[in-house]
C-alpha cells in the first residue's frame, strides 16, 4: 500500500502493527558518467518493488529525497541538508508517523552520508519520547540489510564493496536507467590512501571523515569501468528479496514491555 495514496480515513482503518517504509535518498555528484539522483533511483526502485510483491502488509511513504551530503558539496549539482538539519527532519518524520497511531517504522536508506544522522535522530528520539521508546524504529541501507545479497562472488563483482559512484551503483543503475548511465565517461583513479584501515576504498574497520574532494578527482571510486546491467539485476532482486525478508519478521516482532530497573 501507498501511504500518500489513502484519505485520511482510509489511512486510519489500517493495522497499526503494519510496517510503514520511508526510503531514504540523496542528490549529489556520482563521477562524470551517472546522474546527480543515483541514491534517490536506487532506492526508490528498491522499496516499489517491494510494495509490489508485499501488497497490504506494508505502507510506503514516499522517498525522501533530500539527503545529508555536504560532504559532496564541492561538486556542483548537490543539494544537501546539513546533518544537525537532517537528524532534525527524520525525528519530524518519525514523530508524524507515531501520531497517526503506527508502530513499526522501518526507513531504508540510499545514501551512506544519512546513516550517522538519521541513527542520531532515531536515538535521541527514543531516549526523550515515550511513543517513540514503546514503537520499533528502525533504520538500514540497503547495502546493510542486504549485505548477503551483495556478496561479490555471488554476484561477479570485481570489487569487495559497495564504494560511491562504483560498480555497485553503475550496476544497478545500468540495470534500473540505463538511459542515465555514460560509460564513456568514466574515470578511475588509484584509492588515495592504501590502508586495510581506512573505509572509503577498503572496507576499512575504521571510520576517516573527509570531504571527497581529498578522496577522488571525478567523484567516483571502485571500478564503476567493471559494472554490468546483469551484475545490477542480480543484486537488485537479491536485495529486494532481503528486504522482504526483513519486513516480515519485523512485522512479527513482539511488544518490548519494560522489564527494568529491577
Amino acid at each position: 500500500m501507498l501511504w500518500h495514496e489513502q484519505s485520511w480515513q482510509e489511512l486510519d482503518q489500517i493495522d497499526r502493527d503494519t510496517p510503514v517504509v520511508i526510503p531514504l535518498g540523496a542528490c549529489e555528484q556520482h563521477g562524470h558518467h551517472l546522474p546527480l539522483f543515483v541514491d534517490t533511483i536506487q532506492v526508490t526502485a528498491l522499496a516499489e518493488r517491494v510494495e509490489r510483491e508485499m501488497g497490504d502488509k506494508i505502507l510506503l511513504a514516499p522517498t525522501l529525497w533530500l539527503g545529508s551530503s555536504h560532504h559532496h558539496r564541492d561538486y556542483p549539482g548537490t543539494l544537501s541538508l546539513a546533518p544537525s538539519t537532517y537528524t532534525k527532519v527524520i525525528q519530524s518524520l518519525a514523530l508524524s508517523i507515531l501520531a497517526a497511531g503506527f508502530r513499526r517504522v522501518f526507513f531504508l536508506n540510499g545514501h551512506g552520508g544519512n546513516e550517522i544522522p538519521g541513527s542520531q535522530a532515531l536515538a535521541e528520539l527514543v531516549a526523550e519520547n515515550d511513543d517513540a521508546d514503546q514503537a520499533y524504529l528502525a533504520l538500514a541501507s540497503w547495502w546493510g540489510v542486504g549485505v548477503n545479497a551483495i556478496d561479490p562472488q555471488t554476484n561477479g563483482m570485481t570489487t569487495p564493496f559497495v564504494s560511491h559512484a562504483c560498480e555497485y551503483e553503475t550496476s544497478m543503475m545500468l540495470a534500473l536507467r540505463p538511459d542515465l548511465v555514460s560509460p564513456d565517461k568514466v574515470a578511475e583513479a588509484a584509492p588515495v590512501l592504501d590502508s586495510p584501515w581506512f573505509n572509503f576504498e577498503h572496507g576499512g574497520k575504521v571510520s576517516v571523515f573527509r570531504r571527497y574532494r581529498r578522496l577522488t578527482p571525478s567523484g567516483s571510486m571502485g571500478s564503476p569501468s567493471a559494472a554490468t546491467a546483469e551484475k545490477g539485476q542480480a543484486m537488485f532482486d537479491a536485495v529486494v528479496a532481503d528486504v522482504i525478508a526483513f519486513l516480515r519478521d519485523f512485522a512479527t516482532w513482539p511488544d518490548l514491555p519494560a522489564v527494568g530497573p529491577a
